[in-house]
Formats: structure tokens, C-alpha cells, sequence
């Protein structure tokens, strides 16, 4: 009987040390600043091309109160004359990075994630372009082992697949492989956002 109640009491206290090892593991750090545009302002962010224009809205959040809007006013020849970016960056020899974003577009574009290098010839590593839909959803894109450093980086979304507009919003880029679960989704709920019809004519 004793045997039997110790090991009973064994098993719990794996179980709860397992339990507790997993519940209290380090989420990844994320390596970009303003990640859920919270700040209010763009920066560090920045967007090239003359048909790319970007605002924070304080509305419409998956995560958090703001989000980005970014309105592409032309389709271009190549989907990378646009974009939007987070430079300033490091990929260091040996490490592998994910890049994630919560993203929607009413008119569901193609979307381009590229951690690259930022200067000429523009390596990608690991880029991926995907079709996004008009809920928000979560996309991602894990690098390769860096083979050696990679500087200057920079996390590039290109965008100008076609005339429209994308919201982003809990964007991370982080070692190591995909974590799902790095923001908790507020809940869905009536808002009025701007129709894509009233901003084409203003």
C-alpha cells in the first residue's frame, strides 16, 4: 500500500512539473519594434513606391487597439515596386527566423513576406508569396539556418500585386521555427470601417 501511494505521488509530481515546464516556457522574443503598431506612428516602418500609402488605424485590431492600413492605388509591372519595411536588421550565421503577420485584404491580394538582405542583389530568405482573404488571418515564413551574417537585413512585405488595400497588424519576426499563439485575438464585434468605395473617392 505504501509502494502503491508513493508511486502515485511520484507520477503527480512529474505531471505537474511537466505541466508547469510547458505553461511557463519563454515565449520568443520578437526582434521588431512597434510589431502591433501601437505606438500610433509608423516608425520604425517605412513603405517605398509612390502608389503605396500607409496610415495606423485606432480601430479594427486583431490585436491591441491599432492596426496598419496600407492603400495601393496601382497594379505595377513587378509586385516588389512597392512595399512596406522594417530595416535596420540582422540575420546572424547559424540562426533561423520566422516571420509572422496577421494580414486581410477585402479584395483578397497576393501578399510577399521576404526577410532579405537589404541592398543589391535583395537576397530573400525563405519569401513566400500567399493570397490572403478578407478575415484577418495569420501567415508566416521560416528562413533557412543563416549560412553567415546577413547585414544590412530587412523585413520586407511587397504589396503592389494589384490596386486595393491590406491591413496588418501583430507582425513578429523571432528565432527559431513558427510558434502559433504570440497574441491573443480581440473578439469580432460590429465596427464601421471605412468601405474601399469611399476611399477611392476621396
Amino acid at each position: 500500500m505504501v509502494k502503491t501511494k508513493l508511486l502515485l505521488l511520484s507520477l503527480v509530481v512529474v505531471f505537474i512539473v511537466v505541466v508547469t515546464g510547458h505553461s511557463h516556457a519563454a515565449a520568443p522574443v520578437n526582434i521588431l519594434k512597434n510589431g502591433g503598431f501601437e505606438s500610433g506612428v509608423m516608425d520604425p516602418w517605412s513603405t517605398y513606391g509612390d502608389m503605396v500609402k500607409a496610415e495606423i488605424l485606432a480601430k479594427d485590431a486583431i490585436e491591441g487597439k491599432s492596426c496598419l492600413h496600407l492603400i495601393i492605388s496601382k497594379k505595377e509591372v513587378n509586385f516588389w515596386n512597392g512595399g512596406l519595411q522594417n530595416g535596420n536588421q540582422v540575420f546572424t550565421k547559424g540562426k533561423k527566423y520566422t516571420l509572422s503577420a496577421y494580414v486581410k485584404s477585402p479584395q483578397k491580394l497576393q501578399i510577399n513576406f521576404k526577410p532579405e538582405l537589404a541592398k543589391d542583389p535583395w537576397s530573400g530568405f525563405g519569401d513566400k508569396v500567399m493570397t490572403t482573404t478578407d478575415k484577418w488571418a495569420e501567415y508566416y515564413v521560416t528562413t533557412p539556418v543563416m549560412t553567415a551574417d546577413v547585414t544590412p537585413a530587412s523585413i520586407t512585405f511587397h504589396i503592389t500585386f494589384d490596386v486595393g488595400e491590406y491591413f496588418m497588424d501583430g507582425v513578429f519576426f523571432y528565432e527559431g521555427d513558427y510558434v502559433a499563439g504570440m497574441i491573443t485575438p480581440v473578439q469580432p464585434k460590429e465596427k464601421s470601417a471605412t468601405t474601399w468605395g469611399q476611399l477611392k473617392s476621396n
